[in-house]
């Protein structure tokens, strides 16, 4: 079973006791444990029915106690057992008696890297359990996985744009969703992806691109912005296209800062990217700095900020001011200290 077959599974409430997770994709690997504790698992009862062991460092006494142990409230138990293949003959076939008669209120984990289909590991669970493979894609799966992944959020992309992510970006799944997850941002609320979106997001390099500029103003690192600035402004970014995204960020940390110092992250990923039933890591990582980001910041100084970005906004439109210079003031003011 592949990573997306999994998730269709989980999303229909096809669970089973026992996973090996397989593959050289840990960040996937990750993903798919988060969906699936998140499915079986209730928050307020994660202590009791939550648990994870390094094959390596516990005893397997310990982890087959554990996978005995009964849930409490709720229908499953979950217990993540790392690095499985490293376990000695003697242990495996221990794991491979418990899966002869699993527990049926459990849920086994088991994870581990790329395993031999030969090993006894590989054999029992696929017989008994359902194995996870979780691999970069060839590159002739690339264009597939980027227009699935459009698709699901009721967007398109043109050949070009797909060409262009295939040839930056690589195959690794993590830099594709991470890559993914900022262009759709970037367009939103537009329907179609571009080549030019994609090359505005991407920047011609290291910390050349659009969400550069609104992590360091958000970092408040005005040296970094500059820097950032002056390479989209050669590029030929439009000032108000930097303009309209740099007071998208202003509104987002305005928004966060009137919820306060108690709010969760899913208050803080709705305000950030809208509604959802599910916010994958690379949404709550997010979440996590602008929280942490705005706990430094002074509510009277963002709506300073904030007006002082109107101000601009007329004064480009208006032609008092030269674009340029008008987007590198307002930086400069927004960051400089008082």
């Amino acid at each position: 079973m592949k990573y997306r077959e999994f998730i269709t599974a989980l999303e229909r409430g096809r669970i089973v006791s026992a996973y090996l997770f397989e593959g050289e994709e840990d960040y996937l690997k990750k993903e798919a444990l988060e969906r699936l504790k998140k499915k079986i698992i209730l928050p307020d009862y994660e202590d009791f029915n939550y648990e994870r062991f390094s094959a390596e460092s516990s005893s397997v006494g310990q982890i087959v106690e554990s996978l005995s142990t009964l849930p409490l409230k709720g229908k499953w138990r979950m217990v993540v057992v790392e690095e499985v293949d490293k376990l000695s003959e003697k242990n495996q076939k221990i794991v491979a008696e418990y899966l002869d008669n699993p527990v049926k209120t459990t849920c086994l984990v088991a994870i581990g890297g790329k395993i031999d289909k030969r090993k006894k590991l590989y054999k029992d669970f696929l017989k008994k359990g359902t194995i996870v493979s979780f691999y970069s894609l060839y590159d002739g799966e690339v264009v597939d996985w980027v227009k699935k992944r459009v698709e699901e959020e009721k967007k398109r992309i043109s050949p070009p744009a797909l060409f262009c992510i295939k040839e930056r970006v690589g195959s690794n799944r993590r830099d594709l969703d991470n890559t993914m997850e900022k262009l759709l941002l970037y367009i939103h609320p537009r329907k179609v992806i571009e080549k030019e979106d994609v090359e505005e997001v991407l920047g011609e390099g290291a910390g050349g691109g659009v969400f550069d500029l609104t992590k360091a103003i958000r970092e408040r690192n005005l040296a970094g912005a500059l820097s950032i600035l002056a390479k989209l402004l050669e590029r030929g970014e439009a000032p108000l296209r930097i303009h309209s995204l740099v007071t998208r960020e202003m509104r987002i940390l305005l928004k966060i800062k009137e919820k306060g110092e108690k709010i969760s992250s899913q208050e803080a990923c709705t305000i950030i990217f809208g509604p959802r039933s599910y916010y994958a890591p690379f949404y709550t990582k997010i979440a996590s700095d602008y929280t942490r980001a705005v706990r430094k910041l002074d509510f009277s100084d963002l709506i300073t900020s904030y007006q002082y970005l109107v101000e601009t906004e007329a004064s480009i439109k208006t032609g008092r001011e030269d674009p340029d210079l008008a987007i590198e003031r307002m930086i400069l003011h927004l960051l400089q200290p008082a």
